[in-house]
C-alpha cells in the first residue's frame, strides 16, 4: 500500500491515551448495541450477525484495554528503574 501526501515526521504516534479512547469507544458502542439487542432491534442484521458484531467489539475492547494497561505498567517500571539509578 502506498501512502501519498503524508510526511512521516509529522505523523503522530499511537499513544496509551489513544488505546484508552479506542477501548472506551468499543465499550460505548457495545453498550448501545446491547440496548438494541435486548429490545430485539437488530437493524438490517440478522440476530446471529448482530451477536457476532457484539462479540468482536467485546474482544476488541479487551485487547485495547489489556494493551493500554500493559504499556502503562511498562512505563511505570521504566520510571521506577530510572529513579532508582539516579
Amino acid at each position: 500500500m502506498q501512502v501519498t501526501n503524508e510526511q512521516t515526521e509529522e505523523t503522530l504516534r499511537l499513544t496509551i491515551s489513544d488505546l484508552g479512547i479506542a477501548a472506551w469507544a468499543c465499550s460505548e458502542l457495545f453498550n448501545y448495541m446491547l440496548e438494541g439487542y435486548e429490545q430485539e432491534d437488530y437493524g438490517e442484521l440478522s440476530k446471529e450477525s448482530y451477536e457476532e458484531a457484539m462479540n468482536k467489539l467485546r474482544s476488541s475492547f479487551v485487547k485495547f484495554d489489556a494493551l493500554a494497561e500493559t504499556l502503562t505498567k511498562g512505563e511505570k517500571n521504566e520510571q521506577s528503574a530510572t529513579e532508582q539509578t539516579v
